[in-house]
């Protein structure tokens, strides 16, 4: 199950800034990072109600592509 917390990026060590500078997200005031079981995410960070219906539609991309790759 992913795990997430939001963090100033200031607060980061210096080659996770770099990995923010790298993606475009070093101006952010705060970034989400995620971590799953075979990856780490870093994002800006969504509202509870955007993180919601993120969910249920990653949920079924996620289920469809597990299908197509038979996983």
């Amino acid at each position: 199950m992913p795990r997430s917390f939001t963090v100033e990026p200031e607060n980061l060590p210096d080659v996770v800034q770099g990995w923010l500078r790298a993606v475009g997200l070093a101006d952010e005031e705060t970034v989400e990072i995620v971590f799953t079981e075979r990856e780490v995410l870093l994002r800006r960070p969504m509202s509870p109600h955007l993180r919601e219906w993120a969910k249920t539609v990653s949920d079924t991309y996620d289920q469809a592509f597990r299908q197509i790759a038979g996983i």
